[in-house]
């Protein structure tokens, strides 16, 4: 099993990181495939559609675990596309491409975000014109028509919609994070870490170090592009990498806006350049 020695930026020492591990969630093996990466415009579109919800329309699979039907979707709402109020039986995160969705009274514009946990009733839900959107169910998830939340809902951990376009930049929280770059935390879990945030970069941002992270990365570009050894990721590119992947470095010619999910708290290890 190979291994690397890494810096950590926060404390300066070396750590041994291997780099072909079992990767696992809890106590079963990790189900989706590492993807680095893909033009999502390439993913054939097929029929999308909820249990518990008539109306369809088209999504591209990015990626799925087999196991339990989490997935990250780009769903292409058609104009008039609807659902009625309920909730769903899995945790449910939504980050509008463009277009805007009505939920109940809550709109999401472009680049807004929402996060509905399990047993949370919203709604009712509509598309008024075509809209592209990522859709993140935490498992497959069933909707239930209903007026009334579920038994045992987190109804306060309900982010019904944030406009990213309103949140301050903030930075990074990376110790040592090459200056150029900015974030916008869209959420946070308390009990796990796991993260859902935007990061921006400047024209002509650049790191010289690869990075090794001890959780589970994605990231979908928004805007602009990125470019790493395994070439350039631009607008609509996404990746899924488990925990202890090398990756990078990176730089942007052009600036980019990019969607990160982790499913817990986010540490960097850098490999430094020889």
């Amino acid at each position: 099993m190979d291994s690397r020695l890494t810096m950590s930026p926060l404390t300066g020492e070396t750590n041994s990181i291997e780099t072909n591990p079992t990767y696992r969630q809890g106590d079963r093996p990790m189900g989706r495939p590492h993807i680095e990466f893909i033009q999502s415009s390439e993913v054939e579109s097929d029929v999308w559609q909820i249990s518990g919800i008539a109306a369809k329309a088209q999504a591209r699979t990015l990626s799925r675990d087999p196991g339990n039907g989490a997935a990250t979707e780009l769903v292409n709402f058609p104009a008039g596309w609807s659902a009625p109020t309920g909730y769903f039986s899995t945790d449910i995160e939504v980050f509008v491409l463009d277009g805007h969705l009505q939920i109940g009274s809550y709109r999401l514009k472009q680049h807004s975000y929402a996060y509905i946990p399990a047993g949370v009733c919203s709604g009712p839900w509509e598309a008024q014109k075509v809209t592209n959107a990522l859709w993140m169910p935490s498992a497959s998830p069933q909707f239930i028509a209903a007026s009334e939340h579920a038994p045992g809902n987190r109804l306060e951990r309900y982010i019904p919609s944030i406009d990213s376009s309103a949140l301050p930049w903030a930075g990074t929280i990376t110790p040592g994070f090459p200056p150029g770059a900015m974030r916008k935390t869209l959420r946070t879990d308390p009990d796990t870490g796991a993260s859902t945030w935007l990061l921006g970069v400047l024209p002509q941002w650049r790191d010289y170090r690869a990075e090794i992270h001890p959780v589970i990365e994605e990231a979908y570009v928004v805007l602009g592009g990125l470019t790493s050894l395994c070439g350039t990721m631009t607008q609509g590119c996404y990746f899924w990498r488990p925990a202890h992947i090398p990756h990078g470095p990176y730089a942007s010619a052009t600036g980019a806006l990019v969607f990160f999910r982790s499913d817990g708290s986010l540490r960097t290890d850098y490999i430094l350049p020889e």
